[in-house]
């Protein structure tokens, strides 16, 4: 009966494709047409058409390539675009044209120039439009923000040596753990919400009425209600910026529930399984830092804290010492100790005493501003001059909720003599500081 159907089918003249021949095989228009493709592109069966993949595979379009270890199709726009002589664009490879903001960008027309940081064109010689990073200053004649003459790649900064040249250096946010919804600005190392540092007793949160939830863009700074019926026990306080009761308060480690807080100084949690001696006593951190119950670590936070580097050189080589924990309101991080009277600072960081952190130290880091002599500080790293050289100042008087006032460092042991005499000044100790630490103060 199926022969006669066969022949019933081609009797009838019907050249249609047909779902299978005769003899139940798929019908393989690559064959019966005799197709050769370029390789790697192979013949797709069903249609006949060469493709990146064979059956079921797709076709490349104009400018593209088919790989034949991933079965698609790559683009070869860009292979032979240079966009050096555009500054701050990079190839689109869906058109290989040199766009601000690469793939998907904008072209940027004759009388405009890219600005990376913002991927958007702007007028090439509008510099009062551009806001440029931290010791970075706008180019006049491209609109770009450089650091002395060089571009900073993503995720590095614009930092001041000591003999007052400007070079990019690496990420600073290695090591900080930030405290609530802020983030850390790799430019200076410090928490923000929404680019701004916020106070003791504020909190990252969205604007009022938007409390369900908001874009990292949209947060702001405002007074906490996070410690709004938080009640706190064993000595441990209520950080507004989070919501949690710290040892110490806010700044302080987050004590487990199997964990008592002791005040120190420094603020430390103890006891727990993993932060049990053999003995049965607790495990006692140095540096400010706190034992993680999680793991038995000590680390600058506490439990889910960091890590902070032990001291190195002891085969000979260059000597480091252990990093300290500095823990405040908004962040913990790691920092390598320093000496004002005697900074030994990498290059790009200087030294600074922090009276607002929860066990006052000094450390090196990146300046967060270059607010001179006399000016209004918020943070302790924010006093710099660069008169007469590169130099880090005192934020003196700086405590949570309290502003201080920016001062030049000396050594006590050179009173007067160890102050510019610009105008007199006296050099007195630093309360809480390292002997022999002091301040320029006018007379």
């Amino acid at each position: 009966m199926w022969k006669n159907l066969c022949v019933a089918v081609i009797s009838a003249g019907v050249m249609g494709v047909v779902g299978a021949s005769c003899g139940g095989e798929p019908k393989n228009i690559c064959v019966d047409r005799n197709i050769r493709c370029a390789a790697p592109t192979i013949c797709d069966p069903g249609d006949g058409i060469c493709k990146c993949g064979g059956r079921g595979g797709v076709v490349c379009a104009e400018g593209a390539v088919c790989d034949p270890g991933s079965n698609t199709c790559l683009t070869r726009k860009c292979d032979n675009v240079d966009c050096s002589d555009k500054a701050g664009t990079s190839c689109d490879v869906l058109d290989g044209q040199c766009k601000c903001g690469g793939t998907g960008g904008a072209v940027c027309g004759a009388t405009e120039t890219c600005n990376p940081n913002a991927k958007a064109c702007v007028a090439s010689s509008n510099c009062n439009q551009i806001a440029c990073p931290l010791n970075q200053t706008c180019d006049t004649t491209t609109g770009v923000c450089k650091c002395a003459s060089t571009t900073c790649a993503v995720g590095q900064s614009c930092s001041i040596d000591a003999t007052s040249n400007k070079t990019c250096v690496a990420d600073n946010c290695s090591g900080v753990a930030c405290t609530g919804s802020s983030v850390c600005d790799p430019a200076d190392g410090l928490c923000k919400c929404n680019a701004v540092v916020c106070q003791s007793g504020q909190a990252c949160a969205c604007p009022a009425g938007g409390d369900g939830g908001c874009a990292a863009n949209a947060r702001v700074c405002r007074v906490s209600g996070l410690c709004n019926n938080v009640t706190c026990n064993n000595g441990t306080t209520c950080d507004p910026g989070d919501g949690q009761c710290k040892c110490g308060g806010p700044g302080g480690p987050a004590c487990a529930s199997n964990q008592i807080c002791n005040l120190g100084p420094p603020a430390q949690c103890e006891g727990g399984q993993q932060c049990a001696l053999a003995d049965g006593g607790p495990r006692l951190c140095a540096g400010g830092t706190s034992c993680d119950p999680e793991d038995g670590l000590c680390k600058c936070g506490g439990r889910g804290g960091v890590l902070c580097a032990p001291a190195t050189g002891a085969d000979g080589g260059t000597v480091s010492p252990a990093e300290i924990c500095i823990s405040n309101p908004i962040q913990q991080v790691c920092r390598r100790p320093c000496d004002v009277r005697s900074p030994d600072c990498q290059t790009g960081n200087y030294c600074y005493f922090d009276s607002s952190a929860a066990t006052p130290s000094t450390y090196c880091a990146v300046p967060t501003d270059t607010k001179e002599e006399d000016s209004a500080c918020t943070t302790a790293t924010a006093c710099f001059s660069m008169v007469p050289g590169a130099r880090s100042l005192h934020c003196l008087g700086l405590a949570l909720g309290q502003t201080g006032i920016c001062r030049a460092y000396c050594d006590t042991a050179a009173g007067t003599a160890g102050c510019l005499q610009d105008r007199p000044r006296t050099c007195l100790a630093i309360p809480t500081a390292q002997s022999g630490t002091g301040y320029c103060n006018p007379q």
